[in-house]
């Protein structure tokens, strides 16, 4: 294989494991808004052999040192090229969002307020059995959950 093929089918690999990550986060919004089960959805979809259940669970939001920059990296080397990627431009949008509903839900169960509580993150690498934080949702969490809370102590004294 010559190296532009080789360079190009990492990036499609790793794009394609980053669509599946949002295509179930998308499928785990719609579910919790109809009240069906996501496991249940991910379990039933992932018998089909042309799917199989590799990346097909809900959840923050995909992080780390490859699916972000891969992504990137094709959607700039199509914009390069002349041409677009709007499914991978998709994909990571969504990612972007999902990173900020665990947020979202947290303050809602607050009404907002969250100066002067104690909240424990539990995995805070982007995947399990590492220590790497490069882009892990966690810190998008951690961050937006911190903002709103310095704001609230603001605005309450």
């Amino acid at each position: 294989m010559d190296v532009r093929s080789a360079e190009l089918t990492k990036y499609a690999a790793n794009a394609m494991l980053a669509t599946r990550i949002s295509f179930m986060n998308e499928l785990a919004n719609l579910a919790e808004r109809l009240g069906a089960d996501i496991e249940e959805v991910a379990q039933r979809h992932g018998l089909g052999p042309r799917i199989g259940y590799h990346f097909l669970y809900a959840g923050a939001g995909y992080g780390g040192s490859c699916f972000p920059k891969d992504v990137q990296a094709l959607i700039r080397t199509a914009e390069q090229a002349g041409g677009t990627l709007p499914v991978l431009q998709a994909v990571e949008q969504v990612n972007a969002g999902q990173k900020r509903v665990l947020a979202r839900k947290i303050l809602a169960r607050f009404d907002g307020k969250l100066s002067g509580r104690r909240i424990a993150v539990w995995g805070l690498a982007f995947k399990p059995n590492t220590d790497d934080m490069r882009e892990a949702p966690s810190r998008v969490l951690i961050e937006s959950s911190s903002r709103t809370a310095r704001r609230s102590a603001r605005t309450t004294r």
